[in-house]
């Protein structure tokens, strides 16, 4: 199947900001923490964490990661639902704005929580379905044939809650699903 991220990587990092540091606020990093930027494409995100942690972008597309790397990121190209890494690996796991371009997003979240050390923070960001702005984008990316699949709060957190999973925090603002969780 053709990669759908070839040609955005080129524009990705003018049409979409950084992240904020208030990501670095919710994961709570020590020094030399691992985390892994799973869907982490260009490394946006990734870039904003590499001061405060051992940041791996983990990502299908390899146009995405070639753009990583050119920022001094380590790589992985994997799928989510296939991470290559050993059972509690990762401290942290970011997952923003990726998680509905995954193709099975149950295994996905297993797989997850499998890497994720106990205790570990997994931030996950995605747009709320609930919202007519995003309803509108998933028509758009349906029509771009890209197979993406948004959820609503409830479905997107059992994904996690159901594997072993605590919601330690939520937050819905402006069409976005913000989610804490930790591994038990």
């Amino acid at each position: 199947m053709p990669d759908p991220f070839f040609w955005l990587a080129p524009i990705y990092d003018r049409i979409f900001s950084p992240a904020g540091p208030e990501i670095l606020s919710w994961l709570e990093l020590k020094g030399g923490d691992v985390v892994l930027d799973i869907g982490g494409g260009t490394g946006r995100v990734a870039g904003a964490l590499k001061e405060k942690a051992r940041v791996v972008v983990v990502d299908l597309s390899p146009g995405m990661a070639v753009r990583a790397k050119k920022k001094g990121l380590m790589v992985c190209i994997a799928r989510a639902e296939a991470l290559p890494f050993p059972s509690e690996f990762a401290d942290g796991i970011i997952v923003v704005d990726a998680f509905h371009h995954f193709r099975t997003h149950s295994l996905a979240a297993q797989e997850m929580m499998r890497v994720l050390k106990k205790g570990g923070r997994l931030f996950l960001e995605e747009p709320d379905i609930s919202n007519l702005a995003v309803k509108l984008i998933a028509l758009g990316e349906k029509l771009l044939l890209m197979r993406s699949r948004f959820y609503d709060f409830a479905t997107l957190s059992s994904f996690f809650l159901t594997r072993g999973g605590n919601l330690l925090r939520f937050e819905r603002k402006g069409g976005i699903l913000r989610l804490l969780i930790s591994r038990s």
